[in-house]
């Protein structure tokens, strides 16, 4: 049996090896710690659709696209609260259809409407992502950027002013932490990398464990409904109306998988009706069209967001 004898040549090359090898996997680290958000080009196609009462197809934000049920009214809202940035999103064409990243058009049947918010050309911004998108655009917009802060599936929490100050998240398993790895940077890219890098290590886990269920008579916009899992699913309130009685109904949206445009969903029993009842999310299970919901689904991320008209 022949021994083995560490020889200068052998030293050097293992070093050089090694040296190599260590390179290439901090460049791996570096180069996933530091992404880069690319919008997909996506050109929905719009297909001819059947008159709705509630819908007005010369609108082209969610406040003027989708019309309340007969005898509601939309809830007032603060021009600074969430519920006014939903009302104020750009709509695609009524009609459009919902695309993932890649391009692949799906049915607008079970769309009330498509978002004109970009999606990542890399497969990032799938429902939990989307709800994370929006949460986020809306306290870049109003500047509450102290409140960009979310917790990753393993539970490290990674923040926006930390990111934009140069702290990257680097990830391997379920092990993660935070790194110094660039300069002051407050760009709308700088801030689409961030969200990119939340996206890729957050999900349905994470906003359920970061979230807590309310009763349906507290719901408002910006609540959500989640069931964390492999994949699981997440929806968002993205608009209220309320009758003289006091009842009230919502829109929800969602974003799917694959990744792909955040749409406001059709009904459930009723197709051209997108809007649902607080009773309906109420139900255990709670039946959407596009998914089901159980158990304590219907739940409120961190202090949610409350409508300074209404306070």
């Amino acid at each position: 049996m022949k021994h083995f004898h560490w020889t200068k040549r052998r030293v050097i090359v293992w070093s050089v090896l090694s040296v190599i090898l260590l390179s290439g996997a901090s460049g791996l680290a570096v180069f996933r710690a530091c992404p880069k958000w690319q919008p997909a080009a996506l050109d929905p196609p719009v297909t001819e659709m059947p008159e709705s009462p509630f819908i007005d197809p010369d609108g082209m934000t969610q406040g003027t696209r989708i019309l309340p049920p007969e005898g509601y009214e939309r809830t007032p809202a603060a021009d600074d609260s969430f519920l006014a940035f939903m009302r104020r999103q750009p709509l695609y064409e009524h009609g459009a259809a919902v695309c993932s990243y890649r391009g692949a058009p799906y049915s607008a049947r079970n769309a009330a409407a498509v978002y004109t918010l970009s999606v990542g050309r890399e497969g990032y911004q799938e429902c939990a992502d989307s709800i994370i998108r929006l949460w986020s655009e809306y306290f870049y917009t109003t500047g509450q950027t102290d409140r960009i802060a979310f917790r990753l599936t393993n539970g490290y929490l990674t923040d926006y002013e930390s990111w934009r100050s140069g702290k990257r998240i680097l990830a391997f398993g379920n092990i993660a932490w935070g790194m110094e790895l660039a300069g002051y940077d407050d760009s709308v890219q700088q801030f689409h990398n961030y969200l990119m890098a939340v996206m890729h290590y957050a999900g349905t886990r994470s906003l359920e464990a970061e979230s807590a269920p309310i009763a349906a008579e507290d719901a408002r916009a910006g609540d959500l409904l989640v069931n964390g899992g492999s994949p699981g699913h997440a929806a968002i309130i993205v608009d209220e109306a309320v009758n003289a009685a006091g009842e009230r109904c919502y829109l929800l949206a969602q974003g799917y998988m694959p990744a792909q445009n955040c749409h406001i969903i059709n009904g459930c029993e009723d197709k051209q009706n997108p809007w649902y009842t607080a009773e309906l999310l109420a139900e255990d299970p709670a039946r959407l069209s596009s998914y089901t919901f159980t158990g304590e689904a219907l739940r409120r991320w961190k202090e949610g967001f409350p409508n300074a008209a209404e306070e």
